[in-house]
């Protein structure tokens, strides 16, 4: 294919356009962009974890009167001068402009291997990211997930309740049913692979005793939860471990690499403690590993678009059973149809109230889940896209996004090491059916969410701060940023930092699911940097200022 004549190319690349002119399931001119352009940043400072890098940032007032510089990511991408199109996050990152520039890229030799190499590190199963880990330190357990499971092998919340681990979540085991659901492989494993069989995902339902339904009542709602890339439900973490340590030498931040002696995969602790907080505060929680990792079988981990319709999948499995195994409480298994209609408080599943949350990897799959339902999306991944209608289940009441990716390729941070990912994004969807990273559909639908929650580190590798507040903007509902002075990975972030950041999300969770247009509670701002002023003077430890660059920030 890289020999084809340039006239092929062309020609190829003419076909592409014209076939996805007609498919772009971009939004409307409903949204407008009115937020005028972010403050200029005025110092710079270091941070650790996962930069090891000097970003610029904000002088900003602290308690104790000092002035402290707050780093940020910023946007690599700028509209040009004279900008003449619509809005240019939107318009220049969506899948046809991006899978173009791949192709130009592909023309160039130099580039084309730059980019390969990273397509072929990341292609299916890609053993030396060793997904599957549950199981190595304790083997109560560990489950081949690609055969006949015993639902009763998998660990349930009650499995953390022993020391060292004593984890809140196994007060949950009472109301805690094992789930298995039937999915189809992805485009990928079709295409590319030839496999024909199905996949199982597997997980965690855990019933809740109702939340508040804004009349003075209790109703049943329910939040589906997505980990992100490498997440385990089962996963066991160490409460001592740490995910990273300083080298001495250069006083960089080097991740540790896991499993190790005593954790299998790192992250999963702070996980499992938002599944028990919104537990806690009477939802009914569903979390299972997604498609490609942890206790789900699958060959494919990465293709968000795909993951982004198995909870449809899954929603549908609860009405009808098809497909579906799920082990209750006191040790009952129940499949296909003695399994429809149990769980989910007796409701169908397009009337239960729905949140959709993910972290990270699962950001990108909600993305796609609410761009599916609320302005329909096309099949990026396959040679000829077609675009599907919204689905249009109105029972599904906002977003939780933590880590987010889901304001699109126009908002990648401004570093050397991210400069590839959108050449990345188009190359694998065109030249291996795999849809990794979102394009600009998911940002330019959001102005019909009914709410959403965004959790933030300053320096994510993500998307900016400055995507994350584009996409708050698009929000009509509830909505509200929860930002921190730390990186994408949460679990790094300061006790008190993710404390805030699940009381939040619960407070967001209650008001959304009861359809309130504001969340009580929320620190107000009006800008990036009075934003960025919300976090208080708690930082991710590696990235802490010291006396002396404190001094620097100065006026």
């Amino acid at each position: 294919m890289f020999m084809r004549s340039r006239t092929g190319l062309a020609a190829g690349a003419a076909f592409i356009a014209l076939a996805m002119a007609g498919c772009t399931s971009q939004g409307d001119a409903a949204y407008r962009n009115t937020r005028a352009e972010p403050p200029p940043t005025d110092c710079r400072a270091w941070v650790g974890v996962d930069r090891n890098h000097e970003l610029p940032g904000y002088r900003l007032p602290q308690p104790g009167g000092q002035t402290v510089c707050v780093p940020l990511g910023v946007t690599a991408h700028r509209p040009p001068a004279g900008y003449a199109g619509g809005d240019y996050y939107v318009d220049e990152f969506t899948d046809a402009r991006l899978k173009e520039r791949w192709r130009t890229c592909k023309a160039d030799a130099a580039c084309f291997a730059r980019i390969d190499a990273q397509m072929q590190r990341w292609l299916p199963p890609n053993k030396a990211r060793s997904t599957r880990s549950t199981g190595v330190v304790d083997p109560s357990g560990k489950i081949d997930p690609e055969g006949a499971v015993d639902l009763r092998q998998i660990r349930r919340p009650a499995f953390f309740a022993k020391a060292p681990y004593a984890e809140a979540i196994a007060r949950a085991d009472a109301a805690t049913y094992i789930v298995e659901f039937t999915v189809p492989r992805d485009t990928f494993e079709r295409i590319d692979l030839k496999m024909t069989d199905p996949v199982k995902l597997r997980g965690w339902y855990i019933e809740g005793r109702g939340v508040d339904d804004g009349k003075g009542g209790k109703m049943r709602a329910l939040v589906v939860m997505a980990p992100g890339g490498g997440g385990q439900l089962t996963a066991i973490q160490h409460p001592d471990e740490k995910s990273y340590r300083i080298d001495p030498a250069t006083g960089r931040a080097v991740d540790i690499k896991f499993p190790n002696a005593t954790t299998e995969t790192m992250g999963q602790r702070w996980w499992r403690e938002n599944l028990d907080a919104l537990n806690q505060a009477g939802f009914d929680v569903l979390a299972y590993d997604r498609r490609g990792e942890g206790i789900s079988g699958g060959f494919s981990d990465t293709h968000t678009l795909e993951q982004g319709e198995d909870v449809f999948r899954v929603l549908a499995q609860f009405d009808t059973g098809n497909g579906m195994r799920l082990l209750s409480p006191d040790g009952r298994v129940l499949a296909g149809g003695e399994a429809a209609g149990k769980l989910l408080g007796g409701m169908k599943s397009n009337r239960i109230p729905i949140l959709l949350g993910g972290y990270s990897r699962g950001s990108m799959s909600t993305a796609w889940a609410m761009a599916k339902n609320f302005s329909g999306a096309c099949s990026y991944d396959m040679p000829v896209p077609e675009c599907a209608p919204p689905k249009g289940l109105a029972n599904i009441k906002g977003a939780i996004l933590l880590a987010s990716f889901a304001s699109g390729a126009g908002y990648l941070p401004s570093s050397p090491d991210l400069a590839d990912r959108n050449l990345f994004l188009g190359g694998m969807a065109a030249d291996h059916h795999i849809l990794f990273y979102p394009n600009s559909a998911p940002l330019a639908g959001m102005h019909k969410w009914p709410a959403a929650f965004f959790g933030k580190g300053l320096w994510d590798r993500a998307e900016t701060l400055e995507g994350t507040v584009a996409a708050y903007d698009r929000i009509r509902g509830a909505r509200e940023i929860v930002v921190a002075r730390a990186p994408h990975s949460i679990e790094t972030w300061p006790e008190s930092d993710k404390q805030y950041l699940r009381e939040r999300m619960v407070a967001f969770a209650k008001v959304a699911i009861a359809g309130g247009t504001t969340v009580p509670g929320a620190k107000p701002w009006s800008n990036l940097k009075e934003l960025v002023a919300t976090t208080p003077d708690s930082w991710e430890p590696s990235s802490k200022p010291k006396a002396a660059e404190a001094a620097r920030a100065l006026p």
